[in-house]
């Protein structure tokens, strides 16, 4: 069954590693564009999506707003996409709108060649401070974006992470019919 979902739902993962590789100009647009079609209540598209390269003055600060973990693997990443929306009472639905523009953003990534990893742990006003984000907005997601890099270039704990074998659960514990049968 597996062979029949397209290419980059499949190959798809939080990659660890990545390369000092620029990612283009070009290949920015695509992902921009790949990204505003994502689904959206009511088409009101409400995703910000700050992107920060590492030639950016913004990349240090925002790097540096990221909890030790994630900056332990983050480090060489060479562009972040930033996810916010304006804090208000829609802001279950405008998270499912950035959920899908995420998804859009990181399948297009895949067909690009380009490895990703969601982050969900950072100092929002630490964030907000880097990249001159307005109190009234939330930062949803961040997304590490870069080109493959060299396996070797990483430390064990993190190749051994990055190797890990992508599985997901059993489909009866997660999916029913008719009722609620977990």
């Amino acid at each position: 069954m597996k062979d029949k979902i397209i290419n980059e739902i499949v190959n798809r993962k939080s990659s660890l590693n990545f390369s000092n590789e620029k990612i283009t100009n070009e290949e920015i647009s695509i992902l921009i564009e790949a990204t505003k079609w994502a689904p959206s209540s009511r088409n009101l598209q409400p995703w910000k999506v700050i992107f920060v390269s590492n030639e950016s003055i913004s990349y240090e600060p925002l790097f540096n707003s990221l909890s030790e973990s994630n900056q332990e693997w983050a480090s060489s990443c060479t562009l972040f996409a930033v996810f916010c929306v304006k804090d208000d009472k829609k802001l279950n639905k405008k998270f499912l709108d950035v959920g899908y523009a995420g998804q859009n953003l990181m399948l297009q990534s895949e067909r690009l060649k380009i490895q990703t990893h969601p982050i969900g742990g950072w100092s929002e006003e630490k964030v907000k401070d880097a990249l001159k984000i307005p109190n009234e907005n939330h930062v949803v997601f961040i997304l590490a974006m870069g080109k493959e890099g060299k396996l070797d270039n990483l430390n064990e704990d993190l190749k051994q992470r990055h190797n890990k074998l992508r599985i997901r659960n059993p489909i009866e514990e997660n999916f029913s019919f008719d009722f609620w049968k977990f």
